[in-house]
């Protein structure tokens, strides 16, 4: 192939890569997006095994590049980054652009030295250095190549079994298979490379199947009654960004209240208002506060609020649970956003400290540890934001039938990045084996069931009110082992070097 050629291919796994997710062609959930996925990574792969460590390199991150510029775009809309921005986003998209490149290299590298079973490692190598990307320096999971799948029915009841990262393995190795087909196919002449693969894929495809039927029978079931939890979502679809005046306080208190008495009157017994829609600090014993207490005691409902708190000079992102008594207990999200809710290293370098007071910026502290509320009959764990795209925390603590993750999505603007992100609550649904809603200030709101449904949603910029009754939580293996498959995709690298041949064999 001539050297001119490669890096246009390489540019074209990348927007392969982008149109694989929600993107502004795809703003609705569909499945086509989904689909794209498992061929994406056939241009890149395709020119791998005929360049050098550093070649690969670098057509990796053109790759990345194309992928992950346009995926990130809404950064862009987040207004009070200011002329920070668009370096904000391009660093970003370079950062994650790094571990394609790493696999770029790491994939040519291993090709030319003979790695066994190029079908098996390279899905691991990718699947590996995903993972790294998700907890390195806080992590990043944002666009992970499994997380395109979660309008595929056929494939998602495997995140039961696996969790996110064995979705990442599989469209990845559909991809390998694709490319070994069309462009190499020595990777699969030896029938004991042939054997191997097709018993992994046979072995994922029995997994998924195996997971899709115990969610079956679990909610055929009879004697399963439900928790007696009846929850609604409310979406505002206010727009945040402006100034918060008295007026502008009283409306959001209004409109909430409004949209959470048509709530009470359809049986809801638990509502979920999104994050940062509390107006002020609820533990200051603001009016506002104490309205909300005298309005949850009247409705006889429980209040799930997204609100900022104050302890000791202290600052929390919070979710504040108001019980029907007026009483409340709260939660403080855990992983906050780097530049966004705190400032990373800011504890250990006194001049930085100094100049961020200066200008008035107050950061928020972490919260420790995982909360379960007891709400009626069912257990309700919240999360924040962010919170929700890290399959690894909603593990964390007692087993929920219910995961309600309370966003501000107006940062995103009118682009993918709120789509992307409610499609997150059918694969936390999934793995966790519960139902999970996900409340946002302007869109979009959803209800995802254990099997994956999302047939209940609120779309971008609009106003309105979702109300499900629960059924009970299932186990799941997945939030009883957690990140296992990581260890095989470890094992398959290692098993493909023990068992390499001379270097080039496999050209």
């Amino acid at each position: 192939m001539k050297r001119g050629l490669r890096p246009a291919l390489a540019l074209l796994s990348g927007i392969l890569l982008w149109l694989s997710f929600p993107n502004p062609w795809a703003m609705h959930f569909e499945a086509w997006p989904g689909r794209l996925a498992w061929v994406a990574l056939v241009p890149l792969l395709a020119l791998l095994e005929n360049c050098g460590t550093g070649e690969g390199f670098q057509l990796g991150f053109l790759t990345g590049g194309a992928f992950f510029l346009p995926g990130l775009l809404w950064l862009t809309y987040v207004q009070p980054l200011g002329l920070a921005a668009i370096p904000a986003w391009c660093g970003l998209a370079a950062w994650c652009a790094l571990f394609v490149a790493l696999f770029g290299a790491c994939a040519a590298w291993g090709l030319k030295r003979g790695l066994w079973a190029p079908l098996l490692w390279l899905p691991a190598l990718w699947t590996l250095l995903e993972a790294l990307r998700e907890h390195l320096f806080t992590g990043f999971p944002w666009l992970n190549l499994g997380s395109s799948q979660f309008a595929n029915p056929k494939l998602l009841p495997l995140a039961a079994l696996t969790g996110q990262v064995g979705l990442t393995y599989a469209v990845a190795l559909g991809n390998v298979v694709a490319c070994a087909l069309l462009v190499h196919p020595h990777w699969v002449l030896s029938w004991k490379k042939t054997l191997s693969a097709f018993v992994v894929i046979m072995a994922l495809a029995w997994g998924a199947h195996q997971q899709a039927q115990a969610q079956a029978r679990w909610e055929a079931q009879p004697e399963l009654a439900p928790t007696g939890l009846k929850v609604a979502l409310i979406q505002g679809g206010i727009d945040e960004n402006q100034a918060w005046t008295k007026q502008y306080r009283d409306e959001i208190l209004k409109t909430y209240c409004t949209l959470s008495v048509a709530a009470a009157q359809q049986g809801a017994s638990l509502i979920l208002w999104p994050e940062s829609t509390f107006p002020g600090f609820f533990n200051e014993d603001a009016p506002e506060a104490e309205a909300v207490k005298d309005f949850a005691r009247s409705q006889r409902v429980s209040l799930l609020i997204g609100s900022t708190l104050s302890v000791d000079g202290l600052y929390t992102n919070s979710a504040v649970l108001v019980d029907s008594r007026g009483d409340t207990q709260s939660y403080a999200k855990r992983h906050l956003v780097p530049f966004g809710e705190y400032v990373p290293l800011r504890s250990w370098l006194p001049i930085l400290d100094r100049m961020l007071d200066s200008f008035g910026i107050v950061g928020f502290s972490f919260g420790t540890q995982a909360t379960v509320f007891k709400v009626g009959g069912g257990l309700v764990a919240p999360e924040i934001c962010y919170e929700s795209v890290f399959p690894d925390l909603g593990r964390e603590g007692r087993a929920p039938d219910l995961i309600a993750v309370l966003t501000d999505d107006t940062w995103y603007g009118l682009s993918p990045g709120p789509v992307w992100h409610a499609s997150q609550a059918v694969l936390r649904a999934v793995e966790n084996g519960c139902w999970v809603a996900q409340a946002s200030t302007t869109g979009v709101s959803v209800m995802a069931s254990p099997s994956g449904r999302m047939d209940l949603k609120i779309g971008l910029g609009e106003l309105g009110v979702l109300v499900q009754n629960l059924g009970p939580a299932r186990p799941t293996p997945w939030r009883r082992f957690g990140l296992w498959f990581l260890w095989v995709c470890a094992g398959l690298l290692t098993f493909s070097w023990v068992l390499r041949g001379r270097p080039g064999k496999n050209r």
